[in-house]
């Protein structure tokens, strides 16, 4: 019995037609950042034992390593990874479906090799998608693949890249894009993220979401999501100010309490201060009020659960704390210039699935709370 069947959490998946096999080839290379391999690896590979079905004996993706020699590269943790050389590929895939460039600290090197960059060129003639993850954009931007496309690359090197390939359209903030067959993301965990898009895209929303609950990560961060979220950076700025970590701490408290009352003095209760106080070193911890703080972290929630379900706004602003919905259609207008309908109508939200199997938002609320 496939896995889905016997967890009660994973939504039923209507039958899905024969799939062709699709070859997916990850560039590998020594001081690679692991996983930005293993992440999107790890999801295409899962297919069959949390899809089951007809996958169990045809796996949709054939899944290959290479790198330029072949052969063992080391990875920055430490761990070997076993490839092919690209005369290898070039023998046993004359056919790649989807190319994906891992990132990681030893990319200088792959981006000045001009026979990988050669190779590159050749391959990505004959394939549907090309896709980088984090830093893998340098070696797609040397070999010429990026001129005039909109990509993004890891927040910490989007400016560098821009500046050395200025025919590139970098953008600073996505999560992930996709611009026509290239798709590229913001590196390590946002890999597996590209990766549920192209699952996506090749079996449907409800085969990409029983993924996402697999790996117990949120469906859809969309490719609109900012890198760093709401509430990462919030706890980035405390962690700069406040090495007690006190105020880092709270945030997640906050992300998981939502829709109860959290006026000054409730989370003044949480830290351990008077309100006067609290306040006050919180400005001056996290450059921002208590209360803005709430709010942008109920603008994110609200977005994801537009982004992912079909719940009504009234029900999802009584979700995410907003309370009353002309409340958050406030928000709305003040941060994104549009109403939570708008936003709704901007965005490619799945199909529902059986309610009976699943609720979007309670899902949401369950992963906010941990």
């Amino acid at each position: 019995m496939p896995l889905h069947a016997k967890h009660p959490s994973f939504p039923a998946i209507p039958d899905i037609a024969p799939q062709p096999v699709r070859t997916v080839v990850v560039l590998a290379f020594d001081d690679l950042l692991l996983l930005n391999a293993a992440g999107p690896l790890e999801v295409f590979a899962a297919i069959p034992r949390v899809l089951g079905g007809a996958f169990i004996d045809s796996p949709p993706y054939r899944l290959l390593i290479a790198s330029a020699q072949g052969g063992q590269v080391m990875s920055i943790s430490g761990i070997s990874v076993s490839t092919c050389s690209l005369e290898q590929i070039d023998q046993m895939a004359p056919q790649i479906d989807t190319l994906i460039v891992a990132g990681g600290p030893g990319m200088a090197a792959l981006e000045a090799d001009e026979r990988t960059c050669d190779w590159l060129r050749v391959r990505s003639a004959n394939i549907r998608r090309l896709c980088s993850i984090g830093t893998g954009t340098f070696a797609l931007a040397a070999a010429g693949l990026l001129d005039g496309r909109q990509v993004v690359t890891h927040w910490k090197f989007a400016a560098e890249l821009q500046a050395r390939y200025p025919a590139v359209r970098c953008q600073t903030d996505a999560l992930y894009l996709h611009d026509g067959n290239l798709w590229t993301c913001g590196g390590a965990t946002a890999g597996i993220d590209l990766a549920l898009g192209l699952v996506e895209q090749d079996l449907g929303a409800q085969a990409a979401l029983s993924l996402a609950r697999y790996f117990t990560v949120f469906l859809w961060r969309g490719a609109e999501q900012p890198q760093l979220s709401a509430s990462l950076n919030a706890q980035s700025s405390a962690l700069r100010t406040d090495p007690d970590v006190r105020v880092a701490r709270l945030h997640a408290w906050i992300a998981g309490h939502l829709n109860e009352d959290l006026r000054v003095e409730r989370l003044a209760e949480q830290f351990g201060m008077s309100p006067r106080h609290f306040a006050r070193a919180y400005v001056a911890a996290t450059g921002q009020t208590p209360a803005q703080a709430v709010e942008q972290l109920r603008l994110e929630a609200a977005c994801r659960l537009l982004k992912t379900s079909h719940e009504p706004i009234k029900r999802i602003a009584e979700t995410v704390g907003f309370g009353r919905e002309e409340r958050m259609r406030r928000t709305f207008q003040k941060h994104l210039a549009t109403s939570p309908n708008g936003y709704r109508n901007q965005t490619d939200a799945p199909e529902p699935l059986d309610r009976r199997q699943s609720s979007r938002v309670g899902i949401a609320l369950e992963w906010l709370a941990q």
